[in-house]
């Protein structure tokens, strides 16, 4: 077998070479949801309209099987309420939960809304991302942190940490 991925990999997802989310939070600016263990922020350079991170914020984790099951529950609930937020502002006919960490491995979830007139219908998007120019930046985070306060969630007020019964 030839080893394709980095060397240094199984040091990365122990947290024992600087993660590049854990070391770059300033990048990603004051969430505009912050939940019982993740943090959204909408992002800086995104593939569609209204695409956001959900980043698991309390410790470096590499792999969601290195949660708990309550962090577990925590974590999905914070992707849950996000998503809803996505939909509530951007309306897309669609929406990707991507759990990759191919390149960081970092826990994180892309939230990408899909649109009827997007180029891959079907299909996943391509990962194509652009930058997002910085009054429509300003303009799409002030719609979501709106819509966080709509939910009763403040920025920089945690969630709970348990999903709410339906």
């Amino acid at each position: 077998m030839t080893r394709t991925w980095p060397e240094d990999w199984d040091a990365r997802k122990q947290g024992a070479v600087e993660c590049w989310i854990c070391s770059n939070r300033p990048y990603f600016g004051t969430p505009f949801y912050v939940g019982g263990v993740g943090d959204a922020h909408l992002e800086r350079n995104p593939i569609a309209r209204g695409h956001v991170i959900v980043i698991f914020r309390d410790r470096h984790v590499a792999a969601l099987t290195s949660l708990t099951a309550s962090e577990v529950a925590a974590y999905w609930c914070d992707v849950h309420i996000v998503a809803q937020m996505v939909e509530r502002v951007f309306a897309p006919c669609h929406m990707n939960y991507q759990l990759l960490g191919n390149l960081v491995p970092h826990l994180h979830v892309h939230l990408v809304p899909r649109y009827l007139d997007d180029p891959a219908p079907g299909k996943p998007l391509p990962w194509e991302p652009k930058p997002l120019a910085a009054s429509e930046f300003d303009s799409q985070l002030q719609l979501l942190t709106d819509a966080a306060k709509i939910a009763g969630v403040p920025i920089g007020v945690s969630a709970p940490a348990t999903p709410e019964s339906n």
